[in-house]
């Protein structure tokens, strides 16, 4: 029986990506072009781990927990982004992301349209949600978003502050 459901966003919560991120010239936004410029295979294997790596290895053996990466990235199966997961040994229950780089949904939108079905299912209906993110304003929209509803779950934000948490 599924307890908790753990989502975990990756750059900037999971993984230190910060290397090949900039924000635009006014501050508040990625800067998307740059961004891209560095989505590529050699940069990607610098990335690294955050402190959340240690909780998730154990949120990925136990039996109880169902696990999903929800991530604005595009990690289409067999590029850069995904083999660097698979490298790692981290493979989620469930993965959120964009489908390549013509997917143009906003962040928490792309997420929250994967989720919100999932909690009505009956394995997932008394499991708690625990959002592990480090955009605030993503963070804020999916707990509200998911606290309405039909499903019964208890849904619980954790913050996690960074620097890429644009």
């Amino acid at each position: 029986m599924i307890r908790k459901i753990k989502i975990y966003d990756l750059d900037g919560t999971l993984i230190n990506s910060l290397h090949r991120y900039k924000t635009n010239k006014a501050g508040d936004a990625i800067d998307l072009e740059y961004w891209i410029k560095n989505d590529v295979p050699e940069k990607i294997a610098n990335d690294s781990f955050l402190f959340l790596k240690s909780r998730l290895d154990i949120d990925l053996i136990d039996k109880t927990t169902y696990v999903i990466f929800a991530t604005a990235r595009s990690c289409i199966e067999g590029d850069a982004n995904y083999q660097f997961l698979i490298d790692n040994n981290i493979v989620p229950d469930m993965f959120i992301h964009r489908m390549g780089r013509n997917d143009m949904r906003g962040g928490a939108q792309l997420k929250l349209d994967s989720i919100k079905p999932l909690l009505n299912l009956k394995q997932f209906k008394n499991a708690t949600v625990h959002i592990f993110e480090d955009n605030i304003n993503y963070l804020y929209d999916m707990v509200t978003a998911l606290n309405k509803g039909v499903h019964y779950n208890k849904v619980v934000g954790h913050f996690i502050p960074s620097e890429q948490g644009h």
